[in-house]
């Protein structure tokens, strides 16, 4: 089994940034990851320089809970569901993350050579 890499999501932000402590915890990740499931090291010192790291994704607050009783994806409430006003503007940018992600999933996927007959979209 070839591990495909790892995600990071965010800690609730304040004043536009993580919490000082969580952010030192997630830059600890890159070296565990290599270390603890690769059994090698890494020169990154946050997961946004590893390669491995696939996404790092918001933490997206009232949306989950609204997705869950919509019963649908996050990325998929409509005005309907109650995904309007700033609502409205996570589900748009829940769904271009989730839309990187499984672009990252797959050109990694394609790099290790799971899906030969797919061509990377880079």
């Amino acid at each position: 089994m070839e591990p495909v890499g790892y995600l990071v999501q965010q800690h609730s932000v304040r004043l536009s940034r993580p919490v000082k402590a969580y952010d030192k915890w997630i830059n600890r990740m890159p070296n565990v990851y290599h270390e603890s499931v690769l059994g090698g090291t890494t020169d990154a010192e946050k997961p946004a320089d590893d390669p491995h790291c696939l996404a790092t994704l918001r933490h997206y607050r009232s949306l989950v809970p609204m997705a869950q009783e919509a019963r649908k994806p996050i990325f998929a409430p409509t005005p309907a569901d109650g995904a309007i006003g700033s609502h409205a503007q996570a589900v748009v940018m829940a769904r271009e993350d989730f839309t990187r992600l499984a672009r990252a999933l797959l050109d990694r996927m394609v790099l290790l050579g799971l899906f030969p007959a797919f061509k990377s979209r880079q």
